[in-house]
């Protein structure tokens, strides 16, 4: 019986061609199906299960099409985007529902068929466990992907080997059944029994928050590995808690706060600037900057004199000046007005910079502030008992570009921060673009940089063994 050919041929057009080698299933996919693919797997991050999500979107995308064309009469079911990527971040899978049985996809480029890997989450979580697994073969290069047959739940069970220490299934390319057309003749006379399963443990809410609290500081790629399997088996297949990671895997969105929406920030514990200093006793007051160069007369800002200066170093030491006065000062109006006037003036990033802290300090509402946010990075641990504060600042540089500062404070009792501390500073593709390490006695450390809007970067701490880490979109 060859049901599946001869369907194939009848109805399946040209733009959907398909092909078989011997009993393989192959999908030729278009340039419409990888732009799909790659605009709904933008949802994840890109240090996490962006291209894992591009993989799995792409092989839905076309089964789901071939499926739908070859057999209209079954019945199909997928999970909604949403809880796909939240699921993608971490795993390596998509589930299809056909007729009342799962199909777990399991996208991989490589060119080696001798054998092929299944999440535990596929197998040993009674919601989401497969009936059938799908092995699938992407090769991006020609536009093909290769559906190179299936195994079975049974198949795992009985000739798979588990490997604990990346909490998958491994089997043998000759498990594999190449002839899909027994897949769904499987499922057509439901030859393949429904197995009993083990139940996960029942967990309450707050033993639930304390593994969430465990895994916060973890990168995403090691997540899963660090609780035993059925902890974290309880809080993946809840889609509170699921959700609730992948968020905090997100990047936090800069772009946001110019739009003045800071409910993102809100959540993952930001606060505005001089909230956040007030509220752990920080002095909100930078570190004096260079103080020579602007003319005083009579112990006072000649700020007269301001509207004169055409030389850009010139300009930025009297932003210098000018953002380390005395907040009470009696001139502020004047300040404010001289500080805006440089704020127009220059185009140097760091006469800028200087110019908008001190208009921050003197009226953190005005336009030509930017815009701060502070947090707490020990997220309930202390670092080697040390505290850290991360403020970042940030300010318009063109239509399609804004600036970044960050601080990182010390805030344990002298204010210090711990020697070798060491700040990473990553590109979208978590290159280190610029490495910061304190110093004996060093209060803070401090670097601008500027992107294009819609980039991303991570911040990472690095302490001996520990490692904090945060994910930013420009």
């Amino acid at each position: 019986m060859n049901f599946l050919k001869t369907n194939q041929i009848k109805i399946m057009p040209l733009d959907l061609f398909t092909a078989f080698n011997s009993e393989h299933l192959w999908l030729k996919f278009s340039e419409e199906d990888q732009a799909k693919a790659e605009q709904i797997s933008q949802g994840c991050t890109i240090k996490g299960g962006r291209h894992q999500s591009f993989l799995n979107a792409l092989s839905s995308i076309c089964l789901m099409k071939w499926l739908k064309i070859t057999f209209p009469q079954m019945n199909y079911h997928q999970l909604d985007e949403e809880n796909l990527l939240t699921i993608w971040e971490f795993v390596n899978g998509t589930p299809i529902n056909i007729n009342n049985s799962n199909l777990i996809l399991l996208p991989e480029e490589t060119e080696d068929l001798s054998e092929f890997y299944i999440p535990q989450e596929w197998v040993d979580i009674p919601r989401f466990r497969g009936d059938y697994f799908l092995p699938i073969q992407v090769n991006l290069d020609t536009g093909w992907l290769r559906f190179w047959g299936f195994v079975t739940y049974e198949d795992i069970k009985k000739l798979g080997i588990y490997d604990h220490t990346f909490a998958q299934y491994i089997l043998p390319e000759q498990v594999v059944e190449g002839d899909l057309n027994l897949l769904f003749l499987f499922e057509k006379y439901s030859l393949s029994p429904k197995p009993e399963y083990q139940p996960l443990p029942i967990l309450s809410k707050e033993e639930k928050y304390n593994l969430l609290t465990q895994l916060l500081t973890l990168d995403t790629l090691i997540i899963r590995h660090r609780l035993n399997f059925f902890q974290w088996a309880v809080l993946f297949s809840d889609d509170d808690c699921r959700k609730y990671l992948y968020q905090k895997y997100q990047p936090l969105s800069l772009g946001a706060w110019l739009q003045h929406n800071f409910n993102q920030a809100y959540d993952r514990g930001w606060q505005h600037l001089r909230d956040f200093a007030d509220s752990l006793d920080l002095m909100s007051n930078t570190p004096p900057l260079i103080t020579n160069g602007v003319v005083m007369r009579s112990g006072e800002i000649n700020l007269q004199y301001i509207y004169q200066i055409q030389d850009e170093q010139q300009l930025k030491i009297a932003a210098q000046r000018l953002s380390v006065l005395p907040t009470d000062t009696i001139y502020k109006p004047q300040v404010l007005k001289a500080l805006n006037y440089i704020m127009s003036k220059s185009l140097d990033d760091d006469t800028r910079w200087n110019a908008a802290e001190g208009i921050w300090r003197l009226e953190p509402n005005n336009p030509n502030a930017g815009l701060w946010c502070g947090k707490r990075l020990n997220l309930g641990v202390d670092i080697n008992g040390v505290s850290l504060a991360l403020v970042i600042g940030l300010l318009p540089k063109s239509a399609t570009e804004n600036s970044i500062f960050l601080r990182l404070y010390g805030i344990n009792d002298a204010y210090t921060l711990p020697h070798n501390l060491q700040v990473n500073i990553m590109d979208q593709e978590t290159l280190v673009f610029k490495q910061l390490v304190a110093r004996d006695g060093d209060r803070l450390l401090q670097y601008k940089f500027w992107g294009k809007k819609g980039e991303c970067f991570w911040i990472q701490i690095n302490l001996g063994a520990t490692q904090l880490s945060e994910a930013f979109v420009i």
